[in-house]
């Protein structure tokens, strides 16, 4: 896209919003940002000495009426008025990655969950075995932030989310990855079926000369890849790995969340060209990432588990499934518009105490109470304590929410981090 004396409108200045008015600037556009959030929220010397006009604390609408093009932020609902203002006009309504101009191949991966592990094994495979390889987009660095690398590149390994998706028409992955669909940010979409329509859109500009990599044990998922034009490659964990070579007892990580993902990547390197003897020796080095399961601690016999990026229904239902013990489960924050209805059967059968944070705490409560002991406490600090009280020895205490965290922390990172410094002060 040739933005080069156009009016570019950015609408949501966190990092994907920022990285692309880095990006406009340079490439000689009039810049202009818009942000619902105020002034203090953000810190801008380094932007003293660029010319930008930037409006805080709401989108006024004038400034949609002069855009040749709007850039919106992943968080930024596209039902806005600013945004339909821009849609009836016939003016573009992308995000960052659109603006991306490279020749590299690109591997994308979606679904509720799995995808940030997916794609960060995907990239330290490719590493691995000797190819150049940029990852970013949805998971860490802004796909404009790291343009360069990605120019240089032979692969760029992007996760995407299904708001990217939504404002990137013209991605066209040689490798698309989808690893389920479970109900999330139906506060956003308002329907489900919106929703699955957003993570079909992977595969839509693939062609018979690519590759689509999908769970077939997913219902939705599967129901999807019967309209896919790129060749299928269906997996699942309980059918005979057809990477013979590969053991996946070996590695780290475990859980059939894991399992997945590992065959997903394992796949998908494959077709890149990866031998089976590269991809093993990165499985049995790692260790997963932060805040998905991660081992916190082992105190007089608990051990205690931060899975904070388990934002919604889904991710907690494969958390469970990865704990043969009794669990205490400390869940809640900001709800997503969903059902908890599908915890009922593993919270009846394996959880034994359920600790309930933030503003959906009532909600969940109303939904799970009748099935397991269940107190409402005021902050994580409360609820790691009262998670030390009720656990004995050989049981699990498991932070894995369910819900979004901006109501009492900045991200799901940080929700984790005080959650394991509260673990950390017990005694």
């Amino acid at each position: 896209m040739n933005i080069k004396g156009k009016n570019i409108l950015i609408v949501g200045f966190g990092r994907s919003g920022q990285a692309a008015a880095r990006h406009c600037l340079a490439q000689g556009a009039s810049v202009t940002v818009t942000d619902s959030r105020p002034e203090k929220t953000f810190d801008l010397s380094m932007w003293k000495h660029h010319d930008l006009k930037i409006y805080f604390g709401s989108h006024p609408l004038e400034v949609f009426e002069l855009a040749d093009v709007v850039v919106v932020s992943p968080g930024v609902p596209l039902t806005i008025e600013g945004i339909n203002v821009a849609k009836n006009r016939g003016v573009p309504v992308v995000c960052e990655m659109e603006l991306a101009d490279f020749d590299a191949k690109v591997i994308a991966i979606t679904g509720t969950n799995g995808k940030s592990t997916v794609t960060t094994l995907i990239g330290e495979i490719l590493k691995e075995a000797g190819k150049s390889v940029a990852v970013g987009g949805n998971l860490g660095t802004p796909l404009l932030d790291m343009l360069d690398e990605v120019k240089k590149a032979e692969y760029v390994v992007l996760e995407v989310s299904s708001y990217q998706l939504e404002t990137t028409p013209s991605l066209h992955p040689y490798i698309s990855v989808l690893m389920n669909i479970t109900p999330d940010h139906l506060d956003r979409y308002g329907s489900y079926d919106k929703y699955i329509a957003a993570k079909a859109m992977i595969a839509a500009n693939q062609t018979s000369s690519d590759f689509f990599i999908y769970n077939e044990e997913d219902p939705i998922v599967n129901s999807i890849a019967c309209d896919v034009k790129a060749s299928r490659v269906p997996f699942s964990v309980h059918k005979k790995f057809e990477l013979k070579n590969i053991d996946l007892s070996r590695a780290k990580v475990t859980g059939i969340h894991n399992k997945e993902n590992m065959i997903a990547a394992a796949l998908a390197t494959s077709i890149a060209g990866v031998d089976e003897k590269t991809i093993q020796r990165v499985f049995e080095r790692f260790k997963g990432l932060a805040h998905r399961n991660q081992f916190v601690r082992e105190l007089n016999g608990v051990k205690y588990y931060d899975d904070s990026k388990g934002t919604n229904v889904g991710a907690v239902v494969k958390s469970l499934e990865g704990f043969n013990s009794k669990v205490i489960l400390i869940a809640g924050g900001l709800d997503k518009g969903g059902s908890y209805d599908p915890l009922r059967p593993l919270v009846k059968e394996k959880v034994k105490a359920l600790i309930l944070i933030g503003a959906a705490k009532k909600i969940i409560a109303d939904a799970l109470v009748d099935l397991t002991q269940t107190v409402m406490v005021n902050d994580m600090a409360e609820a790691v304590k009262e998670a030390h009280l009720r656990a004995k020895a050989g049981e699990v205490v498991l932070l894995s929410p369910a819900c979004a965290s901006m109501d009492m922390f900045r991200d799901y990172a940080e929700r984790g981090n005080i959650f394991a410094e509260e673990v950390m002060k017990l005694k």
